[in-house]
């Protein structure tokens, strides 16, 4: 090999070495570690006449991408969006942001809407004795259907802001509204209305408690709470039953005039339900006067709610339903148990 190749050789090997040692610097330098992100957000109703409406405020930090699911299969990647729900119901909503590097956080709650946070319903008796129903919220509607319920079966009884009906002394009817808003959610509450008007329900205005829960605590699948959550597919069951079943309310300094309560059957077993029982009012938890029995009764159908009226004109801060025989099982289930005073 002659000098002048020799040279070349070698800048070859050179320029090789350089572009290899520049390339390794270039494999080995280190990508800078972009902030992890963070999860956050809070929600409001956006009006009052429009409860279905929602605007989500998002708190997240460090995200390049975010995602919303709102409960309902709807979803937006939108910054701070805004969502209106069609139909009542649990929804959980989540939110998930992402950075450029893939790392994720993700934060959710649940959003219950209840029909009777949507609206309620208000009565009027008239002169003639007919009693006026209508909604008695800020809820901006579209349609308002007026049913009233017979032996299980709902009939339409007019399509408008009231309706005027008669309900047979001694007795009370169920009535259903049905709204509609303009953005198309739709909600429907069910009431009873007697001679005094709509029955109202105090359930949820007491301290509730039970003589001895389900096995697995009040708050189980079938626990003492599922009796009062206003959901007549969930239900309480108690084992070993030994005929000495109460649920109480207690009103505390707020006594309360009741007039009346409904018991819902379970879902299966009719063996299970209440046959006897009897409701009661105290001041003291000592001494308690009995306001409602009934003996021998029964539930012709599964989720079958029976409402019960008497007479009563005195205040109690206790409320007791005692049970002291089923229709033939060695347990007790009962899917709801609600107060109600005459409003």
């Amino acid at each position: 090999m002659n000098t002048r190749s020799y040279i070349t050789l070698i800048t070859i090997i050179i320029a090789t070495c350089a572009l290899s040692c520049k390339k390794d610097k270039e494999v080995n330098a280190e990508v800078p570690e972009s902030p992890k992100p963070t999860a956050g957000f809070t929600y409001k109703i956006v009006s009052t006449d429009d409860p279905f409406t929602f605007k989500f405020e998002n708190l997240s930090t460090n995200f390049k991408e975010v995602r919303w699911e709102f409960g309902d299969d709807s979803t937006t990647t939108e910054g701070s969006p805004q969502h209106t729900y069609i139909n009542t119901g649990d929804y959980r909503v989540r939110v998930i942001s992402k950075n450029d590097q893939g790392y994720w956080a993700q934060r959710e709650t649940i959003i219950k809407l209840r029909p009777d946070s949507i609206f309620s319903i208000g009565s009027k008796v008239n002169a003639d004795g007919t009693i006026t129903l209508g909604l008695t919220s800020q809820l901006k509607t579209r349609e308002i259907i007026w049913y009233k319920v017979t032996a299980g079966v709902a009939a339409s009884v007019k399509i408008a802001e009231t309706v005027t009906v008669t309900v047979p002394a001694g007795s009370f009817d169920t009535y259903v509204a049905r709204v509609y808003t303009p953005k198309g959610s739709t909600a429907e509450l069910t009431r009873q209305v007697g001679r005094a008007g709509v029955l109202k329900d105090l359930t949820l205005n007491g301290i509730f408690a039970v003589s001895r829960d389900n096995d697995s605590g009040p708050a189980a699948q079938e626990g003492s709470l599922k009796l009062i959550d206003n959901n007549t597919r969930s239900k309480f069951v108690q084992f070993n039953f030994k005929e000495d079943l109460w649920a109480r309310l207690d009103f505390g300094q707020n006594p309360v005039v009741a007039g009346a309560y409904s018991i819902t059957s379970g879902d299966d077993a009719p063996e299970r339900d209440p046959k006897n029982f009897t409701l009661e009012g105290s001041d003291d938890l000592f001494a308690w006067q009995v306001l409602d029995q009934h003996i021998g009764e029964s539930f012709s159908s599964r989720g079958l709610t029976k409402t019960y009226i008497f007479s009563n004109t005195r205040a109690f801060r206790f409320y007791r339903l005692n049970v002291s025989a089923t229709n033939g099982a060695g347990l007790i289930q009962m899917a709801e148990w609600r107060l109600l005073v005459m409003q």
